[in-house]
């Protein structure tokens, strides 16, 4: 139905009658009151012109021409590049516009080497593990986090380590593995290992390792360390530190190796294979560095003559008394019986007496001389003595 109009319009004031000019204009389709046909074909061709337009933004923003840093000559980035060594928050930010520039800095770069007095790895279960470098000197500590997807992914951190000249290196309640051992000798490849003295593994599981994990760990280190420690391990079997482990160390350079705590997987009672072939390579060497061997191979007889055998290769000063000491826990093979006898059928006096905990204190001499070595030994329960021991209570 057509509107109608009210003729109040005064025709006299002006000749121009603007009601001709509005009927059937843009202007009265606008807002009549009819109800547009096709809403649905409207809004489609709506939102077809506004993707359309979005698309045509998107093409003109993403273009195919070089960046202008890319058309930069590689010496004239050198040259440019060589001036930013000594600002080392410059040099990350150059390193961060593109991956040439990474490149390049990565190339230039004077390495300014700090000194880690500890690179502590620790196990953070699903998230990866944590890198925690710690410098006495100045105390200064920084951490970072690298996830699971980064250790598998091969990534090294070239521009970071390169700048480590590392002293001591911990891993502490981690999952022992050969993903994480990759991931440490990739790493430790850019890094000054000639100071490394130490090397521990605390409450570390090896029930993902096998014999070859450890030795990968120690190949590019070994020579170096003076403290090779094992502590509260867990997972074990008897493969896991042995023999062959410890034939990596330099007999020369090495002061102190410690295995203790051991905890073999389901609860077992096993040895490690950690035999006498270790302690007779160290006597024949003439080093004696202090030890302490929990559930290992190692037999009564060459314990008394890795005894002697200090004893014979240590020349003592009139103004100098040397001592040592070898711990032996829980190792089988090893009676503290026995040993007494042992020593003194070696011409050792030898006395014992009550130690912390379990322990049992061997003080070995020789004749007429103040150099004294002495053994700390655990022996395991014997089961037939302690059921023995029940009866006899029972009774």
């Amino acid at each position: 139905m057509e509107v109608q109009r009210k003729r109040s319009f005064n025709t006299k004031i002006t000749n121009h009658d603007f009601r001709k000019e509005y009927k059937g204009s843009a202007l009265e389709r606008k807002f009549s009151n009819e109800k547009p046909v096709g809403a649905l074909r409207a809004i489609a061709e709506w939102i077809s012109r506004k993707a359309t337009t979005t698309t045509r933004k998107t093409k003109i923003a993403i273009r195919d021409e070089p960046s202008r840093f890319d058309t930069i000559p590689n010496e004239i980035v050198f040259a440019i590049l060589k001036n930013v060594n000594a600002d080392q928050t410059t040099m990350r930010a150059c390193r961060r516009v593109s991956k040439r520039f990474e490149a390049c800095v990565n190339a230039v770069a004077t390495v300014d080497v700090n000194v880690l007095s500890r690179l502590v790895i620790t196990g953070l279960a699903k998230k990866g593990i944590e890198m925690r470098w710690v410098s006495y000197v100045g105390q200064k500590s920084n951490a970072t986090t690298v996830s699971w997807p980064v250790i598998r992914s091969g990534a090294d951190f070239a521009f970071s380590f390169k700048r480590f000249s590392i002293q001591r290196i911990i891993l502490k309640d981690l999952l022992l593995s050969d993903e994480i051992i990759d991931f440490l000798r990739r790493q430790l490849q850019f890094s000054d290992l000639t100071k490394l003295i130490q090397l521990s593994l605390k409450n570390v599981d090896f029930s993902a390792a096998n014999s070859l994990t450890l030795h990968k760990l120690l190949a590019p280190m070994a020579k170096t360390l003076e403290i090779f420690e094992v502590c509260q391990p867990i997972g074990m079997r008897p493969d896991s530190v042995t023999d062959h482990h410890l034939a990596q160390l330099d007999a020369m350079t090495i002061r102190r190796i410690s295995i203790d705590g051991v905890k073999f997987a389901g609860g077992a009672s096993r040895q490690l294979k950690i035999g006498d072939a270790s302690l007779k390579r160290f006597a024949e060497l003439g080093a004696f560095p202090t030890m302490v061997l929990d559930r290992c191979a190692v037999t009564t007889q060459v314990v008394c003559d890795y005894t002697k055998n200090w004893f014979d290769q240590c020349n003592e000063s009139e103004k100098q008394v040397r001592s040592q000491v070898c711990t032996v826990k829980r190792c089988p093979k090893v009676k503290g019986s026995q040993f007494e006898a042992e020593c003194r059928r070696r011409g050792l006096r030898c006395k014992n007496r009550r130690g912390s905990g379990s322990l049992t204190l061997y003080n070995v001499q020789e004749e007429n001389t103040k150099r004294e070595f002495t053994i700390a030994l655990a022996a395991l329960e014997d089961k037939t003595e302690k059921l023995k021991q029940c009866a006899d209570l029972c009774v």
